[in-house]
């Protein structure tokens, strides 16, 4: 799943260990430059968002999927 994140400076560790009680397995994407997030988890959307509500962030669930470089959209082409 993806999303758009406003309004927090979110770290991908930071939510990753955020992810651990959820799914200890989630796989997390960050594209900061570009506020997109992916997040490959047992976990639901809505459980997403409630943790990313936690660390402040705000979050849109993006239902296009758009390239994110190193995630399941990336082709390898960019590099």
């Amino acid at each position: 799943m993806q999303f758009e994140v406003t309004s927090c400076q979110l770290d991908a560790s930071k939510l990753a260990a955020a992810m651990q009680p959820l799914d200890p397995d989630a796989r997390i994407t960050l594209d900061s430059a570009h506020d997109r997030l992916e997040v490959i988890s047992s976990a639901s959307a809505e459980q997403v968002q409630g943790v990313l509500d936690q660390l402040g962030c705000s979050a849109t669930p993006l239902y296009n999927e758009v390239h994110i470089s190193g995630g399941t959209t990336c082709c390898g082409g960019c590099s």
